[in-house]
């Protein structure tokens, strides 16, 4: 699929996507169609415990490590959802409302601005608390898919506002973004939204607008424009995952 790709990583693609599209389209309750993508994401943790003993080895992700948590992520719409429901269901009253303030304060820092400028405000994910991510079983595909191997590279990294160093580990990062790629390639050709938003400003709108959810069920772009990723110079279709067929 990818030309990145090494056969093994292209048949974790192929293997993974072709299971969440036929899960997906096997379900008739609306309301069990995120927990199937909920439960997709056990296959990152497959992936990486199948990784080379050695490559594993060489990761220096630890609990408190939050560098990553200071850049801007986006995401399809059911990772946002995902992560709304765990909120909902895991946060007290006073947290809840907390969050919401943090993430409206968010958005308004984010409206309007390329990715370049929101990468420089190094702004934490609203979701991060004391250094560790708050909804951790539930955290979106991107922060799953990522591993470095040298965490004080991830620091300097934050501090220049760009990826100076290479911090991904070989044997590890293919595997994960062959299983990222495949669920939302599947999500896609099964006519869900594939449009790619901000983290923290979807989950503003998730988290105080219950027709988000309803629109995605319906097939329909689940968050406005005003969530949406910022696209890249000279290209307004980028973050946009379509169906291109790969699993039918």
């Amino acid at each position: 699929m990818c030309a990145q790709f090494s056969p093994e990583e292209d048949a974790l693609f192929e293997k993974t996507g072709a299971t969440v599209l036929k899960r997906l389209r096997k379900t008739r309750n609306p309301g069990d169609l995120l927990s199937v993508l909920s439960s997709a994401h056990k296959e990152f943790d497959r992936a990486y415990a199948s990784a080379p003993a050695a490559a594993r080895a060489t990761v220096a992700c630890r609990a408190g490590c939050d560098a990553c948590c200071h850049t801007p992520v986006g995401l399809l719409a059911h990772e946002v959802l995902i992560a709304a429901q765990y909120v909902q269901t895991h946060y007290t009253p006073a947290e809840l409302e907390s969050l919401i303030e943090r993430a409206a304060a968010h958005r308004a820092a984010y409206a309007g601005l390329t990715n370049a400028k929101r990468a420089a405000l190094k702004r934490p994910c609203v979701l991060l608390r004391e250094g560790s991510c708050s909804i951790y079983e539930a955290r979106p595909e991107a922060c799953r898919s990522h591993h470095s191997h040298n965490a004080e590279a991830c620091r300097t990294n934050l501090e220049l506002g760009h990826e100076e160093i290479n911090v991904y580990v070989p044997g590890v990062r293919g595997r994960m973004f062959a299983i990222m790629l495949a669920i939302d390639q599947a999500v896609a050709e099964a006519g869900f939204d594939g449009q790619a938003y901000d983290f923290g400003s979807a989950l503003h709108e998730a988290l105080t607008n219950s027709l988000c959810a309803v629109r995605w069920l319906q097939r329909q772009p689940a968050f406005p424009e005003s969530c949406r990723e910022a696209s890249e110079e000279g290209d307004e279709d980028s973050g946009v995952m379509r169906a291109e067929g790969y699993f039918q």
